[in-house]
């Protein structure tokens, strides 16, 4: 009986940390204070919005476009073709408006940037109009989204008001790492009421970068006055997890937005969660009161 006790003592005391974050692949968490959030797909639900810039975009320019809003959120997914030209080259080639072959079969299987990122460079190199044309398409895609579509209109994904208030009340610093206008992105989180939350909105627009990199990574931690090793990245697609995991950030993939689970996988996500709700159980933060 002593022993039973022994054994029940021991995994209470081993039990009592709920925060999983403390022991992942030999490095610690314990440190962790800062969360860098994504925008779109994260935090605010864009899937109609950029799916209507891809319509109203080839329609300027006269060409086909029949490709549905599921294979076209995947192909953003995808660490080479998140930013507006990267997408527009993207369903340059999905599309198959250049007279080309091609289907989306792709997107389920490991390694999918790394297969459309050759196809995408052969066509280019095939067809001299691809380039051009990609850039004005994604001139259109921008022109869409900023003049067409209202902040305010874009829904806040399920949850994320809740558990955005449970995390910031939890203690831990948050941060807004987007590639839209910084004007933007902050009109969205008054909108809601969830400016607050936030020490800062860094728009990679603003750093001259036009995408999320590794340097953006870095800054980002830095404005938040941590050391890499403090902090979390949490964002929907490719290149998120790519750019955290490139500056030494820990990064959690979420499945609301853009990427699949086999792609923020072959990024190096150290976890993939369904929701918001998932970064609050791995951080140890009840939601169910």
């Amino acid at each position: 009986m002593i022993l039973v006790w022994s054994w029940i003592i021991r995994q209470c005391r081993e039990s009592m940390d709920k925060n999983p974050l403390k022991q992942e692949k030999g490095r610690s968490f314990r440190e962790v204070e800062g969360i860098i959030f994504d925008g779109g797909g994260t935090i605010w639900d864009s899937s109609d919005g950029i799916y209507g810039s891809y319509e109203w975009g080839f329609k300027q320019l006269g060409l086909p476009f029949s490709l549905a809003p599921k294979g076209c959120h995947r192909l953003r997914g995808l660490r080479d073709f998140n930013t507006s030209l990267g997408i527009a080259r993207a369903l340059l080639w999905a599309s198959g408006a250049l007279g080309n072959r091609a289907n989306l079969l792709f997107l389920e299987r490991h390694k999918a940037n790394e297969y459309l990122k050759e196809k995408v460079e052969n066509l280019q190199r095939k067809k001299s109009s691809f380039l051009p044309l990609a850039t004005e398409l994604a001139g259109h895609f921008d022109e869409y989204l900023y003049k067409n579509v209202r902040d305010e209109t874009y829904p806040l994904l399920p949850h994320t008001a809740e558990i955005l208030g449970k995390i910031s009340g939890a203690g831990y610093q948050l941060a807004l790492v987007t590639i839209r206008r910084s004007t933007s992105a902050e009109q969205i989180l008054i909108h809601y009421g969830l400016r607050g939350y936030f020490s800062y909105i860094l728009s990679t627009e603003g750093l001259g970068e036009g995408e999320k990199t590794v340097s953006v990574a870095k800054e980002a931690s830095k404005r938040l006055m941590m050391r890499p090793s403090q902090v979390l990245w949490v964002g929907d697609s490719g290149v998120d997890i790519s750019c955290a995991k490139g500056a030494g950030i820990f990064a959690v993939g979420v499945l609301t937005g853009l990427a699949n689970h086999q792609t923020l996988l072959d990024e190096g996500a150290d976890w993939v969660v369904d929701d918001l709700r998932g970064l609050a159980d791995l951080l140890g933060i009840d939601h169910y009161h």
